[in-house]
């Protein structure tokens, strides 16, 4: 949560500050004094992005501090809890969480101390900004797509030549959530009931694996949200021998968990222009087994979102399009293969920044995830399968948020750079950033670019 408030306030000064002074370097030079007024504004831009560096840097290691002191309570907890339990899984869940947390103050107080590899890290963000404004501004004016009174809504819409830069986009994120007494018209029995006894392996679920009790894999677990009075272990064998004897609901994740998501979409969409200003948030009740052990394929997801409750354009619908200003995004519980943490489907070809095979189209647009420990290394799951829908494939390298390490190797040579200088968490690169906008300007429809706020459905 602290970062989210850190990232406002890095935010403000960019949009009220450091874009003005941006568009004053680009003003015509003044030849009598050999562009004197150009020189001021370029010294003016270093001064305040080296404050916006140290006000957010600041700010980030109180709130690593808060952090902290959050995970030695709450992991410390767990420890104890799981060691008198028994549960070990438990234990190492917390030791994970406390030492995430002192990973994030150590790596944020040595880039403050070695504040030089900080400020170019600072340095390389603004700048990209900037280059990339100038990018789209010239995909605008080369598209063949728009008329030129288009073109100048679409660059006050964007903020091309005014101040907070950016697609504004309103996404649809849906949390999925099951009910013991939940029966499907036509049943008798509850479908956790039902999925928990089918003998089809494909289709089955199991019941303790959904609520977090047990596990196939111990780093596929999750941490599904239970409410209800009564949650242990013993309580779903209850259940399920007798189901009108226990009443709860599961949630896929809890209400911070999700918090957290949403602020890491903010936060890095807002890296390659996109202002995920507004999310409509939504419990969704789940009532097929489809929706709770997700097909990972593109088609699987086009599929899943076009039924009831997302009912979005289906496959190969000529409304898929229309859509594509409104993202959605849905957290489930599991996968078929549950070896994924998310998957995607995007509606139109695309071409990837690296060497790679892109993507086929599939007909639509759409994001599943689920929340996966532990959590750092899962917590930008979302925005990953978001970067997919704009257009984004796999790469290597742990530093970058579309790396995949089931096509693509962890490691590259700006992994250590990044994490110990530049900014400690993988990003997206500006060459990244453009693809997003070639995907953009050549797909999205024009009463979208040209909305203000657009995606307001």
């Amino acid at each position: 949560m602290p970062e989210k408030y850190c990232y406002q306030v890095g935010e403000w000064i960019e949009d009220n500050v450091s874009q003005q002074v941006q568009q004053c370097v680009e003003q015509d030079c003044n030849w009598w004094c050999l562009c004197c007024n150009k020189w001021l504004c370029f010294l003016v831009w270093v001064v305040v992005t080296v404050l916006e560096w140290v006000v957010t840097t600041v700010c980030e290691i109180l709130g690593d501090l808060v952090d902290l002191g959050v995970a030695i309570v709450k992991g410390g907890w767990d420890i104890i809890a799981g060691i008198f339990t028994g549960n070990w899984a438990r234990v190492w869940d917390g030791i994970t969480e406390i030492g995430g947390a002192v990973g994030g103050l150590l790596g944020d107080g040595i880039r403050a101390i070695f504040f030089v590899c900080g400020l170019i890290g600072a340095f390389r963000g603004s700048v990209n900004k900037w280059r990339l404004r100038g990018y789209v501004n010239g995909l605008i004016d080369q598209s063949d797509r728009f008329s030129e009174q288009d073109r100048t809504q679409i660059k006050q819409a964007l903020g091309i030549n005014g101040s907070g830069f950016g697609l504004r986009l309103k996404v649809q994120y849906y949390r999925g959530y099951v009910r013991s007494d939940y029966i499907a018209p036509g049943d008798t029995i509850p479908a956790l009931v039902r999925w928990n006894n089918d003998t089809n392996p494909n289709t089955r679920v199991d019941l303790k694996i959904l609520a977090g009790f047990k596990w196939d894999h111990f780093f596929e677990r999750g941490r599904p949200d239970i409410r209800g009075a009564n949650t242990s272990e013993s309580d779903m064998d209850a259940y399920l021998a007798d189901p009108t004897s226990r009443s709860f609901s599961i949630y896929a994740m809890s209400d911070s968990v999700q918090l957290e998501k949403i602020h890491n979409i903010q936060i890095k969409g807002d890296t390659i222009g996109l202002k995920f200003f507004e999310f409509n948030q939504q419990d969704v009740l789940l009532t097929e087994p489809s929706q709770v052990r997700a097909d990972p394929s593109g088609v699987g997801v086009v599929n899943n979102l076009a039924n009831p409750p997302f009912n979005r354009p289906p496959y190969n619908s000529p409304d898929a399009v229309s859509v594509l200003c409104s993202p959605i995004v849905f957290g489930t519980f599991l996968f078929q293969d549950n070896s994924y943490a998310g998957y995607s489907a995007c509606l139109r070809q695309s071409k990837c920044v690296e060497n790679a095979q892109p993507p086929g189209p599939v007909g639509g647009t759409g994001a599943e995830y689920r929340d996966r420990l532990p959590d750092w290394a899962f917590q930008y799951v979302p925005i990953h399968e978001l970067g997919h829908t704009f257009g984004l494939c796999h790469v290597n390298g742990l530093d970058r948020i579309m790396v995949s390490t089931r096509d693509h190797s962890w490691w590259s040579w700006r992994l250590l750079p990044e994490y110990l200088c530049f900014s400690g968490e993988p990003q997206f690169v500006y060459d990244e950033a453009k693809a997003v906008w070639d995907y953009i300007i050549a797909n999205f429809p024009t009463d979208c670019l040209t909305n203000k706020q657009s995606g307001l459905v």
